[in-house]
């Protein structure tokens, strides 16, 4: 192989990091409903006119991890824009869940527009808990529909998505 095919192969895999799946157009959002970890209730339906990034993740994923305070600080950036970042624990126990979220609320009080919950108490369609890759992310625009969906790293473009949809 010529040496700058080789060179372009392996720049395409560094900068290539997630599977991502960009709906031509935007499908429509399944049901999502439950209760935070903190008690509080949260219906997505009920979220018309705010776009939604839902990050499904486990705390023995070192991505989901490593992602979770960018995802947290870039809400923050957006508190006073129509967004929410919803944060779903996959962990078989909810005592890791609620562990990681006191942890989180010690390093980062009084964030907004951040919900965290722990699948086992959230109505969630099957398909968002079967994903190949963490974290799982979806971006739902303000009609309610799915408008990407990531799988592993996201890219910083996701953030770009979410832009182009505020108002």
């Amino acid at each position: 192989m010529k040496p700058h095919l080789l060179l372009a192969a392996l720049l395409f895999i560094a900068i290539a990091p997630a599977s991502i799946a960009h709906a031509a157009e935007p499908v429509a959002a399944p049901t999502f409903a439950g209760t935070t970890l903190e008690g509080q209730r949260y219906d997505l339906g009920a979220r018309r006119g705010r776009v939604v990034m839902a990050v499904l993740w486990r705390s023995d994923c070192p991505v989901c991890i490593d992602k979770l305070p960018e995802l947290r600080a870039n809400a923050q950036g957006w508190k006073t824009a129509p967004f929410d970042l919803v944060l779903i624990n996959l962990d078989t126990s909810k005592s890791d869940a609620q562990t990681y979220q006191r942890l989180r609320r010690q390093v980062a009080p009084g964030e907004q527009s951040v919900y965290s919950f722990w699948q086992g108490e959230v109505q969630l369609p099957a398909a968002w808990r079967t994903a190949d890759r963490l974290p799982h992310t979806l971006i739902i625009d303000r009609e309610g529909k799915v408008a990407a969906t990531f799988q592993g790293r996201i890219p910083p473009a996701a953030w770009n998505q979410v832009a182009d949809l505020l108002p």
